[in-house]
């Protein structure tokens, strides 16, 4: 609406350089402000991550040891009955196997 009656437009001349000043000024102020927040949380990321390196006890290791073996039986046990769904499958595929399986006989 402005526009149309022949406002001026903004004097980028003026404008460029206070928009430059006042971000240059508020970058310098954050960087003031959050650094030595940011240092502090460091710290304390590293002070906690020092405290979880500490080694495990013997009991820890025979837990976990337990743990993974347990995991790698289940993983034997699943890879057994993914076996033998692919043989299944497979049979299923060729067209002499398929009418057997399909259609049960009378004995």
């Amino acid at each position: 609406m402005y526009l149309a009656q022949g406002v001026q437009g903004i004097d980028w001349e003026i404008l460029a350089p206070v928009i430059f000043g006042m971000t240059l000024v508020l970058s310098t102020a954050a960087v003031f402000i959050l650094r030595p927040l940011t240092k502090r949380l460091g710290e304390l990321i590293e002070t906690t991550s020092r405290n979880k390196q500490a080694p495990l006890s013997s009991e820890d290791v025979a837990k976990l040891t337990d743990v993974v073996g347990r995991l790698a039986d289940r993983m034997e046990s699943l890879e057994e009955r993914q076996d033998f769904s692919e043989s299944i499958l497979t049979a299923l595929q060729e067209p002499r196997d398929k009418a057997r399986l399909a259609e049960p006989t009378d004995r």
